[in-house]
């Protein structure tokens, strides 16, 4: 008779553990349907700002997945770019270097966004360099501008840079770089990228 307590102890933790998955199917069944069918005007900024009892414009929109655009623009942010072909006017080779935008929000005409260049030199890491884009809807140029470099090498000036965004986001070309008032001159050049 010893092994009835058990029985009676296993029958009881299963009698539980059932009207547990019961009652989360049933939360779930209830709760579920109304967050899909979600009112997509619950999602403007006004909406957003209101729910958090702060003005519009003191929403900080970078850290939430809602980051993506809303509009037609393209995404600035997904993936890391790949720069294909580019070279100074003294011949260095910076293919294999990266760029990558961390935050993009939407302005009038556009995007701003954030990011970093990881620039190689003929395959050796030089550092990178934090910038700043603005893309315009109308004539799909990206202008980015260097706003700091982290080097161990010591080899990179900080420069302002443009290039055409394809049809289909998913190439930079036409690109070129320049130098920046008041920072070091850097070698002009040419670059491409896609992703």
């Amino acid at each position: 008779m010893e092994g009835q307590p058990q029985r009676s102890s296993l029958f009881a933790s299963a009698t539980v553990i059932a009207a547990i998955i019961s009652s989360l199917t049933a939360l779930a069944t209830a709760v579920l349907p109304g967050m899909l069918n979600k009112d997509p005007s619950d999602v403007t900024p006004t909406a957003i700002a209101a729910k958090h009892h702060a003005p519009v414009g003191e929403i900080d929109y970078t850290a939430s997945r809602d980051n993506v655009p809303q509009s037609d623009s393209p995404n600035l942010t997904l993936g890391a770019w790949t720069i294909t072909s580019s070279k100074d006017d003294e011949g260095t080779d910076f293919s294999g270097s990266t760029l990558k935008f961390t935050t993009q929000r939407e302005i009038p005409g556009g995007l701003e966004a954030m990011g970093f260049f990881e620039w190689r030199g003929n395959g050796e890491l030089l550092g990178r360099e934090h910038v700043v884009a603005t893309y315009h809807e109308g004539s799909r140029q990206v202008y980015i501008e260097g706003k700091y470099v982290e080097s161990p090498t010591n080899t990179l000036a900080i420069g302002s840079f443009s290039a055409r965004l394809s049809d289909d986001g998913r190439q930079l070309s036409e690109g070129t770089w320049g130098n920046t008032p008041g920072n070091r001159v850097g070698v002009l050049g040419k670059w491409e990228a896609r992703r």
